[in-house]
């Protein structure tokens, strides 16, 4: 949950990455901004991972992802599989990856594998299934040493209704506990400029401060993040400066150059964000018209010019309803169906005079609260539908829980009063 920022942080210079198919141009464009005294924040490999160990060698500090095509890379089918068998497959692809692969063994190469890619899920059910896979996966990972890249959302998506399903699973707190991150895509399609739609909500969200529906549409799922103290780094694995998809005729060096650097500029703003990728250089058969090593020269050039520039440093997030200090908190649960008679028992015992007691009729709000000190005394508990103990057990663990039978409101009135 909320604590210490413990990840690494992008302090200086462009978040621009790369993402590479074959390594193409990989390592001397790395040189040539070693030799200019910056260096690319991630670099991120598909299936061909050797390059990484050549990124490592060169610049340790490097943050490096890899990346194994499969063809249950997308979970394909999630409402119906067998979630943990899926998590095994998935983890099992990375250990074969290694196994067969001298230089990435050592834990050494890759820093974080991304586990899944551009999954599709329907809807809200399917996307709290997917967050339950991704919270199997990081357990599986971590028996063997591993970190992951988890999600790697497709752009456009998620929507917000489902954001707030994926969030309220957990996986982000099991994410930060373990040291794992997110990644995802985002960008524009055809001809779009680079901030289209940029400022607009999607249905059902707030308003957040620039977000978009294209590019920063993650700010949407980081406003809900921040609230419950579950921020983790992330790496836009795929980005779409121009055309998603293809091809890149038609757009400039300069062009690509300016719509980078306007990305960046923002991105900057987050100290969270740790990387964009371009999709892609050394593109394998089939991608050849999204290629971007026609415009990295250009690119490396405005890394260059930027590379002092100061970047977002971590704050402190306050998850929602943390108190502004410690105190003891005392609720007094009426059952459903107890009228004011209850209640006026309660103010005649004397005990809201003395304790100034919380009094009402909500389970949730007795028992919610990062207070080191909660007590429930709860009226008639049995009136409640479902074992109320086991649901604050469940649910808000740490309360002490004090039940108390009364007949009548008199009867609640001496039992208070003799408390």
């Amino acid at each position: 949950m909320s604590g210490p920022w413990t990840y690494p942080v992008v302090e200086r210079g462009s978040k621009l990455g790369v993402h590479t198919i074959f390594p193409g141009p990989t390592i001397p464009y790395l040189r040539r901004l070693l030799e200019s005294g910056t260096r690319f924040p991630v670099i991120k490999a598909v299936d061909g991972l050797g390059v990484l160990a050549e990124v490592k060698a060169l610049a340790p500090q490097v943050i490096t992802i890899g990346r194994v095509t499969s063809a249950i890379e997308a979970a394909p089918g999630i409402m119906g599989a067998d979630l943990a068998q899926l998590a095994d497959s998935l983890v099992q692809l990375v250990l074969n990856k290694i196994a067969v692969s001298p230089e990435l063994q050592g834990g050494r190469v890759v820093d974080y594998w991304e586990i899944v890619n551009e999954p599709a899920p329907p809807g809200v059910a399917g996307y709290r299934r997917l967050a339950q896979l991704m919270i199997l996966c990081m357990e599986k990972a971590e028996r063997h040493g591993l970190k992951l890249g988890i999600f790697a959302f497709n752009a456009g998506t998620p929507e917000w209704a489902e954001m707030q399903a994926i969030v309220e699973t957990g996986v982000f707190a099991k994410a930060r506990e373990g040291g794992h991150i997110l990644t995802l895509h985002e960008g524009v399609f055809h001809d779009w400029p680079i901030d289209h739609w940029w400022g607009h909500t999607i249905p059902g969200s707030p308003v957040v401060e620039g977000a978009g529906a294209l590019c920063f549409r993650y700010r949407y799922l980081y406003h809900l993040l921040k609230l419950r103290g579950e921020v983790v780094p992330l790496v836009v694995s795929e980005f779409y400066p121009v055309r998603a998809g293809g091809p890149y005729t038609g757009f400039s060096p300069e062009e690509v150059a300016r719509r980078v650097a306007w990305y960046d500029a923002e991105a900057s703003k987050d100290y969270y964000h740790w990387a964009f990728c371009p999709f892609t250089i050394g593109p394998s058969p089939g991608w050849e018209d999204c290629n971007y090593e026609y415009a990295y020269p250009r690119l490396l050039d405005y890394m260059i010019s930027v590379k002092n520039r100061e970047n977002a440093r971590p704050v402190p997030e306050i998850p929602l309803g943390l108190p502004r200090e410690q105190y003891e908190r005392t609720y007094v649960l009426l059952p459903p169906g107890a009228g004011r008679e209850w209640v006026k028992a309660i103010l005649d015992s004397g005990a809201w005079d003395r304790y100034r007691w919380t009094i009402g009729g909500s389970a949730d709000d007795a028992g919610i609260g990062a207070l080191n000190v909660r007590t429930v005394i709860a009226i008639n508990p049995h009136l409640w539908p479902g074992d109320l103990a086991a649901f604050f057990q469940t649910y808000y663990p740490g309360l002490r829980y004090v039940p108390i039978v009364a007949s009548t409101p008199d009867e609640l009135k001496a039992r208070l009063q003799s408390m």
